[in-house]
């Protein structure tokens, strides 16, 4: 089992996981999503609300800013030496003092913590009018996406079984293919049809409905082609090699729970 890197920009990655099975690629995928823990706004103290909206429905819009988030720097709660209760070693405090008119974006928010900061400065949060104020304490913890979604790390995560094509020597270069394939994986050169993009294939059998028998062979793989969105509260590499190591932490934990048996 090995994994291919198709594309990385940090924030958007696509990846061969090879030599692989159905049941690992999809816990892989799970655990993405909800077992790597980010930070998120989980309580908000309000001091001061003249706007037209009430205080659960602001706490509910920047609990959903995403934080950057230093897994090395915060202890989860439940771990932490002070038993749960808050300190800097678990939590982060964000203020906010604001008077309209204006509009408050997630960039206004000052944190206690210069690193953990909002991952973008322009998301909006609301329009004050003139006389309004907003003043207010937003407390941030580290969750898991199991939780809530605004604790999950990734927007998009998903995968796909990679189709293996080949081209025969029965094949009479018709292409027929060509015409019929809606992903264009099929192409000619020199006269004969050859395999141009065998990664888009999705198993339609739409060229095997056209060509002749025999000609085109398609079949699932052991390969599964990866699509990941980090939210940006961290790299999707980072997000990747944490999934992998809660998996191990919990097939460790049902080994040794199997041996007490």
């Amino acid at each position: 089992m090995k994994v291919e890197i198709v594309r990385d920009d940090g924030t958007y990655s696509e990846f061969i996981l090879r030599d692989t099975n159905p049941a690992f690629a999809n816990a892989w995928r799970r655990a993405m999503k909800s077992h790597v823990p980010v930070l998120a706004v989980d309580y908000v103290d309000f001091y001061m609300n003249s706007s037209y909206l009430y205080d659960e429905i602001l706490a509910h819009r920047i609990g959903l800013i995403p934080l950057k988030t230093n897994l090395d720097r915060f202890n989860l709660q439940a771990e932490c030496v002070c038993n749960g209760e808050g300190c800097p070693s678990c939590q982060v405090s964000l203020r906010l003092n604001v008077e309209g008119p204006r509009i408050v974006y997630s960039g206004d928010f000052v944190s206690d913590d210069p690193e953990t900061k909002p991952v973008f400065d322009n998301i909006p949060v609301i329009e004050l009018y003139d006389g309004q104020q907003l003043m207010l304490e937003a407390v941030a913890r580290l969750g898991f996406g199991g939780e809530h979604a605004k604790f999950q790390p990734v927007s998009v995560c998903t995968y796909r079984v990679l189709a293996g094509v080949t081209i025969t020597e029965s094949c009479s270069s018709c292409q027929k293919c060509i015409e019929i394939c809606p992903k264009n994986v099929f192409s000619a050169k020199d006269g004969r049809v050859i395999v141009s993009d065998e990664f888009s294939c999705t198993l339609c059998r739409d060229c095997l409905k056209v060509c002749e028998e025999g000609a085109i062979e398609l079949s699932e793989t052991n390969d599964f082609l990866f699509s990941v969105e980090s939210v940006g509260q961290m790299d999707v590499r980072e997000v990747a090699k944490r999934a992998l190591n809660a998996i191990r932490s919990k097939a460790e934990e049902m080994n040794s729970l199997l041996e007490e048996l």
